[in-house]
């Protein structure tokens, strides 16, 4: 699969999870087959690749997408930047010269940018082997490995193999810390790091993200982890505060994370805490239902659910659920009975 910076594929964007289309627990176009080349062995979604080049773009692009990655092309340095920071690559290839800039001063940008990352593997591709000093310079900020284009091209697909799996398996072999000691659920900054994830997928696919944040009146550690067991796979639980969780829904746009907060908010009513569920409850949301046309950065959708819980604006028939809105304050109220506001409308 390849998406261009430049380029917007014909079609529609798949529909929301709970309108019934788009299903990350379903396999998709996305999915790759189980044993198709070593780089998917250890996942089924397949490695992302950015690659910034101008005339070389071309045949190289197509001997990695034939290896199985899946492309995000653009050329100049500055866009690369703006697409690592929303697409989160697993690997970054840089032509030599750049219409604004040298592959290598590219490189010591992504690394020093914090929503890049100094670890994601950037090479780049020249048109003759660099010098003694241009590999100094490449190794100081931070590249990788040089590969002639596109006479390398199938090697740069084996070397990438390589280097997208060592990057995986160190991740995966590193302690996570990032556990709520009370829920065991994820805290505020693996939250952080799993919406990252998330957007950069949803960007992929031309999918919605939401963020739900609920606030109890009084810490219920209960209520989260009734909340991620009704929740789909692909969905995501955190800790924000002992009184503040959230509930990350890839594939869901505005619609459908309100129709989901009034689902969760209806369970929680029967949590077994103390036999009686939770009554006193503020849910606040946000959403972006294109992440391809409407890039943002996602740890912000966490910040304007938060936000939107104490001065979101309210839905007319559930006071008690607010979406974010820019430059609209709405009440500051303490949390209200939702259960009762259900009762009294029926829902």
């Amino acid at each position: 699969m390849r998406l261009s910076a430049s380029e917007h594929p014909i079609g529609t964007a798949p529909q929301p999870h709970h309108s019934g289309g788009f299903d990350l627990d379903r396999p998709g176009p996305f999915v790759a087959s189980n044993g198709r080349n070593p780089m998917t062995m250890s996942s089924s979604i397949p490695a992302t690749v950015l690659l910034a080049a101008k005339h070389e773009r071309g045949p190289v692009a197509a001997v990695l997408e034939g290896a199985g990655f899946s492309i995000v092309e653009t050329e100049s340095g500055v866009s690369a930047l703006g697409r690592a920071r929303v697409v989160r690559p697993d690997a970054i290839v840089l032509s030599h010269t750049l219409p604004d800039m040298s592959g290598i001063e590219a490189c010591r940008l992504l690394h020093a940018d914090p929503l890049v990352g100094g670890n994601v593997p950037v090479v780049i591709l020249t048109p003759n082997n660099p010098s003694p000093a241009e590999r100094v310079a490449g190794l100081s900020a931070g590249v990788w490995d040089f590969f002639r284009d596109p006479n390398d091209a199938r090697e740069l697909a084996l070397k990438l193999q390589t280097y997208v799996e060592a990057r995986r398996y160190a991740a995966a072999t590193i302690p996570d810390a990032g556990s709520d000691p009370v829920s065991g659920l994820q805290a505020r900054p693996a939250l952080s790091r799993r919406i990252r994830e998330l957007g950069g997928l949803m960007t992929r696919m031309h999918g919605a993200l939401s963020c739900i944040v609920f606030e109890t009146e009084t810490p219920d550690p209960a209520a989260p982890n009734a909340v991620a067991q009704i929740t789909r796979v692909s969905d995501v639980v955190g800790i924000l505060s002992p009184t503040q969780f959230a509930l990350l829904a890839p594939s869901t746009n505005a619609s459908g994370a309100a129709a989901l907060a009034r689902r969760v908010a209806a369970n929680l009513r029967h949590t077994p805490a103390d036999a009686r569920g939770v009554k006193a409850l503020l849910v606040g949301y946000d959403a972006v239902d294109n992440l391809t046309y409407a890039p943002i950065n996602p740890p912000d959708l966490i910040a304007r659910a938060t936000t939107a819980v104490r001065t979101g604006k309210p839905e007319p028939a559930n006071y008690w659920l607010r979406r974010y809105e820019p430059g609209v304050e709405g009440p500051r109220n303490t949390p209200v009975d939702a259960m009762v506001a259900y009762d009294r409308k029926g829902s």
